[in-house]
């Protein structure tokens, strides 16, 4: 294992009228000047620190605390504004809501006790008496479970761990179609899953640096809990970030500017997501669709595979022009060493190349890294410590990284692409690396690294936390992020999570023509899961993709 860390005007058309309770009647429009902010805002702090989140919904009206015992009086408690207070001792503040809860006597359902057959024992608790569609609605708020006395004397207060209600109270949101941006020559549709938060806007900018023409509201679908908007125009080649507004445990109401985890593309530094369709005949290499991809492996056993980082793989090789060092282009070089050497390899047997992770990563500065000084490298010796020192001493921006920090997992890497800036040349450039190494007669296999994000919570680098806090990470039983994998581990077993995943693969090997994939610790997902991609991409590719990953047992997936 290796772990390091373009000008628009007109209407946006709403595909559907706002629903009621789709944006909070306060929610003004937001200056256009909030897209080009900070990456978060905070509209109302809370009042106070946010007890642990050690109750965990089971579904959508069945709860467990463990560790509690199974007696005495249970509320639910709401704010929509995140004002709960609960101090022991004293009654609850700040709620807008107080729900009873009963103590559930009978059995609950078999899905549930099969998901969440890891939750200790405890007090069960059911909530009755409520309609789905409102119990949707207080999701978009704080919700709280409390222990009171006869008095009404707050016990003790648990957040709630939301995946078990989320993946129930929203389950059609599986089924939506496209989510990210979805263009045609008629219009550009944007949909985005964010069930819990209170408003999302959209920010539109011409191109990867200037600044918003427009900030548009979306509207929410109540059932699914997704966010959609249209506007009437092609909008290829632009740019845009959303605005999601959304109660963060400990935090209060906030504001998060976010890229859309659904990018197929991205501007330098990955601060906006790139607009266009992957089937757009400026993306596509002179012989795209006629270059043969090489013979599908009878077995498993049959492939002869030799791992390969894209920018170690020339670098350094002089007989590669120096523009396209350390880039996807190196691979078209015909001449090249690398090139030779691979083609003589294949000669010899060699069926696949498996890239290192070129999916966008967060560790490498696409616009600005830096190497260390070859002069300065040689003058400390190779034994030197003083060489360890420098190299380290400029590591943070260092144009080298194994990249197993994954920042948006559809997007390529653009610290390979000759320009960052440009979202459309960074799918080009790795097309044509697809490409020349198909030519070689090569399979092209990929790293991927779905069981863990470069960053969580409300970290800036953190994307799907700070648009569903608490869903896509993996909790340990006090409510905090898992990080066995070396970084905040993601819930694949949560529906949503498992869709990313399975989305993120069909688009690699249906629009990339990735043959095969190497999972990065795939004993961290579950294999129904795996399944499922398994399916997904040899249906969207009419061929079999070759699934290869570790599967190590360790951390809180032991067992």
């Amino acid at each position: 294992m290796r772990h390091t860390l373009r000008h628009c005007t007109g209407l946006f058309a709403i595909l559907s009228s706002l629903a009621a309770g789709a944006m909070p009647a306060s929610a003004a429009p937001p200056a256009r000047a909030a897209c080009d902010a900070g990456f978060e805002t905070v509209l109302a702090a809370a009042p106070g620190p946010a007890p642990e989140a050690r109750a965990v919904w089971l579904d959508a009206r069945h709860l467990r605390w463990p560790g509690v015992a199974p007696a005495g009086r249970f509320r639910l408690v709401h704010s929509r504004e995140g004002r709960l207070q609960a101090i022991p001792g004293q009654a609850v503040a700040g709620a807008d809501t107080a729900l009873a809860l009963a103590l559930q006597d009978g059995p609950l359902p078999p899905a549930s006790l099969q998901r969440f057959k890891w939750v200790g024992a405890g007090a069960t608790l059911g909530v009755h008496g409520i309609e789905t569609a409102r119990l949707r609605e207080l999701h978009r708020g704080q919700l709280w479970v409390v222990q009171e006395d006869d008095q009404g004397r707050v016990l003790q207060a648990s957040g709630l761990q939301v995946a078990g209600a989320l993946d129930d109270l929203f389950a059609s949101a599986g089924a939506v179609p496209d989510l990210g941006a979805t263009v045609t020559q008629q219009a550009t549709r944007f949909t985005l899953w964010a069930p819990t938060a209170q408003a999302v806007w959209l920010c539109l900018h011409a191109d990867g640096q200037a600044p918003a023409q427009q900030v548009l509201p979306l509207s929410r679908s109540p059932r699914s809990g997704v966010w959609s908007g249209t506007r009437p125009e092609d909008l290829t080649g632009h740019y845009y970030t959303y605005l999601v507004d959304v109660l963060v445990p400990g935090v209060g109401l906030v504001r998060n500017r976010v890229t859309d985890p659904y990018a197929l593309s991205l501007s330098a530094n990955s601060q906006r997501t790139w607009i266009g369709r992957l089937d757009h005949p400026d993306l596509k290499p002179a012989g795209w669709e006629t270059t043969p991809r090489p013979r599908l492996l009878k077995t498993t056993t049959d492939a002869v595979i030799y791992e390969l980082h894209v920018r170690d793989f020339s670098a350094s090789d002089t007989s590669v022009r120096a523009a396209w060092r350390g880039k996807y282009l190196a691979f078209t070089e015909a001449d090249s060493l690398g090139m030779r050497h691979l083609r003589a390899l294949a000669a010899a047997g060699l069926t696949d190349v498996h890239l290192l992770p070129v999916f966008d990563l967060a560790t490498v500065p696409e616009a600005g890294c830096t190497s260390p000084d070859p002069a300065a490298l040689a003058r400390a010796g190779t034994d030197s410590a003083d060489q360890q020192a420098l190299v380290m001493g400029g590591a943070a921006l260092d144009c080298f990284n194994w990249g197993y920090d994954p920042w948006h997992f559809n997007a390529p890497e653009g610290s390979f692409a000759t320009r960052a800036d440009d979202g459309a040349v960074r799918i080009r450039e790795l097309r044509q690396m697809v490409q020349a190494l198909h030519a070689a007669g090569l399979r092209v296999g990929m790293d991927v690294v779905y069981n863990h994000t470069s960053a969580s919570g409300q970290l800036e680098r953190s994307v799907l936390d700070r648009i569903v806090p608490g869903y896509y990470q993996r909790l340990n039983a006090a409510g905090q992020v898992e990080n066995s994998t070396c970084c905040a581990n993601t819930a694949t077993e949560n529906l949503m999570m498992a869709r990313l995943m399975i989305d993120s693969a069909v688009v690699w090997a249906r629009d990339h023509r990735i043959d095969s994939f190497r999972f990065d610790l795939m004993g961290h997902q579950p294999r129904a899961a795996m399944e499922r991609l398994q399916k997904a991409v040899n249906a969207a590719t009419g061929r079999h993709i070759h699934l290869i990953g570790e599967g190590w047992n360790f951390g809180e997936v032991k067992d």
